[in-house]
């Protein structure tokens, strides 16, 4: 079962991204990491990373009428969808695809659709 704190999380950082307030950078010793990067700390997990984007895909309500809010929601549509590893496409995909035909260039060739 998806956290629902880890999905807040995620759509935290997607409101910043769309914002231009991008999450801040860690930095370590050894390497830095990005916006969502800590939040996907297992990317090796595929069937967890497909049900945290199905969980995403079941907020789309929540952002479809905040244009910046939806830009960086659907780069992090596109971030989760190519750490699945599969191009099975998840419940409610297909509509935030259809709704923005124009932004979801990368997520229609990730899952062979025309929109």
């Amino acid at each position: 079962m998806i956290d629902p704190l880890r999905v807040d999380d995620l759509m935290n950082a997607a409101r910043a991204v769309g914002y231009k307030r991008i999450p801040q950078y860690q930095h370590s010793e050894c390497f830095t990491t990005g916006a969502f990067d800590l939040i996907l700390i297992n990317r090796k997990d595929k069937g967890r990373n497909f049900e945290l984007l199905e969980s995403v895909c079941s907020r789309y309500e929540d952002v479809q009428d905040d244009e910046k809010f939806l830009e960086g929601f659907i780069f992090l549509l596109g971030e989760l969808a190519r750490s699945t590893d599969t191009s099975e496409m998840p419940r409610g995909m297909r509509k935030i695809i259809s709704d923005n035909p124009s932004k979801t260039k990368e997520l229609q060739q990730w899952y062979r659709t025309n929109g």
